[in-house]
């Protein structure tokens, strides 16, 4: 039933962007293709193809997470995504520090990302609607243990624009796990837990509302207070969100969250509800 609803959620999605679809007056929440042809942007290089791209981001390569995105423009406030992530949590140990390679402790992630966001205009009102497939693996060096989930999430975001690059906005989120599938045997307990709980617990929701200041075609600033209205002890806490900012609030919210005496962390806008992000683009 979950599924069904989800496919049916997604083609609605499709029909209403397409329909409103129109040529941008503001500066939207997507970052704009590229002329055809080689292109470089501080934290991406690639090739244009008209209204295909193929990018990578070199910066995260050198920490470890090696990537490779795809995108495809449906008009030019629509956009299609989709990319792929390799991550060694220990590259940066060995490629500069010369640590020894430790097969007993070494540990992989596999994740795809792929999306659809479209900005729909009508008059100073702006929606957003946005819909994703979420593939997580984690395996040891050879993947003999692993454990992995697809996850479906999404935001409808409304708001007010006030000038060409300033909105007011309001957003609902939520996700959940569509399933979970691991190795034979997982060794570590607290996979064993965590898989546990994504498997009984996985729906949340969450809304946040805010300003938005897009300073350029490829970055903005938003600052705004978020909240969980339900699925606060969900596993997927740790992934809510959809930029760099959220993903550091996650983390410090889950340590916070265990409860553990000596471990409440306050940075501002980062460890409270009132947040500040300089990652707004898709």
């Amino acid at each position: 039933m979950l599924k069904r609803l989800f496919v049916l959620t997604l083609v609605s999605f499709l029909f209403v962007s397409i329909l409103f679809s129109a040529e941008p007056q503001f500066v939207l929440s997507i970052v704009p293709q590229h002329k055809e042809g080689f292109f470089v942007e501080f934290t991406a290089i690639g090739f244009s193809f008209g209204n295909t791209e193929i990018s990578t981001q070199p910066l995260l390569d050198v920490l470890g997470l090696f990537n490779l995105r795809l995108r495809n423009y449906l008009s030019p406030t629509f956009v299609l995504s989709t990319e792929t992530y390799l991550f060694d949590p220990f590259f940066i140990s060995k490629a500069y520090a010369g640590e020894p390679y430790n097969e007993s402790i070494q540990m992989y992630v596999v994740f795809n990302r792929s999306y659809l966001h479209n900005n729909l205009l009508l008059g100073p009102i702006i929606i957003k609607p946005y819909g994703e497939l979420l593939t997580v693996l984690i395996g040891n060096y050879n993947f003999s243990e692993y454990a992995g989930s697809t996850i479906a999430r999404g935001f409808l975001s409304g708001g007010i624009l006030f000038t060409r690059n300033v909105e007011i906005f309001a957003t609902v989120e939520s996700g959940v796990a569509l399933n979970v599938w691991t190795s034979q045997q997982v060794s570590q307990e607290e996979w064993n837990t965590f898989i546990q709980e994504l498997r009984e617990k996985t729906l949340y929701t969450s809304v946040r509302a805010g300003l938005t200041w897009y300073y350029d075609n490829y970055s903005g600033l938003e600052i705004g207070y978020r909240m969980f209205i339900y699925g606060k002890d969900s596993p997927l806490r740790l992934i809510q969100g959809f930029t760099l900012t959220d993903y550091i609030y996650n983390v410090y919210s889950a340590i916070q969250y265990s409860g553990e005496e000596g471990q409440v962390i306050n940075i501002p806008f980062i460890t409270t509800d009132y947040y500040l992000s300089f990652s707004t683009k898709f």
